[in-house]
C-alpha cells in the first residue's frame, strides 16, 4: 500500500504542476485584457467632455448676445431715420410760418387801406360803373380809362381773390392794374400783391422781380413788406448773400418797425 502510494507521488506532483501553470496563465490574461481602461484616461475623456460642453454653452450665449444687439441696432436705425425725418419737417414748416406770418403782417397793414375804400364806393356803385365801362370796350381799353375810383373797386375785388386764396385770378387783376396809367397811391401796392401772389403759387423769380418794382416807389406803404418778401423770394431760389443784403438794408432804413424785426430773426437763422 504504502508502495502505491510512493510511486504515485511523481505523478501527482506534475499534475499539481501543470494546474498551478494553467492557473498562472488566465491570471495574466485577465490583467492583460484590463489594461486599456487606465484610470488616467477615463479622467482625461471626462476632462475633454467638460471643456467642450463650457465652450457649446458659451457659443450659445454668443449667439444670443449678437442677436440682441442686432436688435438694439435696427431700433437705434429706426431712431435716427425718424429724427431724421422729423429734423426735415421741423426745417419746412418753420418756413412755413414765417411766411404766413409775413402774410398775416402784410394783410393787417391793408386793413387801414381798406376802411379807406370802403368810405370812398359802395358795392352796388362799383358793380354799376364795372357794367358801364365795360360795354363795347376792349380789356386794354377798359384799362386805360380807369378812374381812380375803379382802380380802388378793381383793386379791392382782387384783393378779396387773394384773400380766399385764388391766386391765379387775382394776379390777373393785379396785372391789369399796374397796366393802368392811374396815378394813385395803390399802384405800389397792386406791384407787392402781383410779388405775393407770384410767391404763393411758388414763382419766386417773378415774386421777387415785383417786390423789387414796389421798392421803386418813394413812399409805398409796402417798403417794408416788400424788403422782408424779397429777401424770403431770394431765400427760396438759394441765393442767401441777396437775402441776408436785403435784410441788412431794411435794418438800415428802418431799425424799429415789425418788419425790422422780422428781418433780425430771418438774420439769425441764416447765421
Amino acid at each position: 500500500m504504502r508502495k502505491a502510494v510512493g510511486e504515485a507521488s511523481p505523478l501527482v506532483v506534475m499534475l499539481l504542476f501543470a494546474a498551478n501553470l494553467l492557473l498562472s496563465g488566465c491570471g495574466s490574461m485577465k490583467e492583460t485584457a484590463s489594461a486599456p481602461s487606465t484610470p488616467s484616461d477615463t479622467t482625461a475623456l471626462a476632462s475633454l467632455t467638460s471643456e467642450n460642453q463650457k465652450l457649446q454653452a458659451e457659443n450659445a450665449q454668443l449667439k444670443k448676445s449678437n442677436a440682441q444687439l442686432e436688435q438694439e441696432k435696427k431700433a437705434l436705425n429706426a431712431k435716427v431715420a425718424d429724427l431724421t425725418s422729423k429734423l426735415g419737417q421741423s426745417s419746412q414748416q418753420w418756413q412755413d410760418l414765417v411766411d404766413l406770418q409775413n402774410r398775416a403782417s402784410a394783410l393787417d397793414s391793408e386793413l387801414t387801406i381798406q376802411k379807406q375804400i370802403n368810405r370812398d364806393l359802395s358795392a352796388k356803385n362799383a358793380e354799376l360803373e364795372k357794367q358801364l365801362m365795360g360795354k363795347g370796350k376792349t380789356q386794354e381799353q377798359e384799362v386805360a380809362s380807369l378812374s381812380p375810383a375803379e382802380f380802388k373797386a378793381k383793386y379791392s375785388n382782387a384783393l378779396d381773390l387773394f384773400r380766399k386764396r385764388k391766386y391765379k385770378e387775382a394776379l390777373n387783376e393785379f396785372e391789369m392794374l399796374v397796366k393802368s396809367n392811374v396815378k394813385t397811391e395803390l399802384m405800389s401796392n397792386a406791384h407787392y400783391w402781383r410779388g405775393e401772389c407770384y410767391y404763393a403759387m411758388g414763382k419766386y423769380g417773378e415774386a421777387a422781380k415785383a417786390f423789387e418794382t414796389t421798392l421803386t416807389y418813394k413812399n409805398t406803404y409796402k417798403r417794408g413788406a416788400a424788403y422782408v418778401m424779397l429777401g424770403m423770394s431770394y431765400l427760396r431760389l438759394g441765393e442767401k448773400s441777396k437775402a441776408r443784403t436785403t435784410f441788412e438794408e431794411l435794418l438800415k432804413k428802418d431799425k424799429s418797425s415789425q418788419y425790422a424785426s422780422r428781418a433780425r430773426q430771418l438774420l439769425k437763422e441764416l447765421e
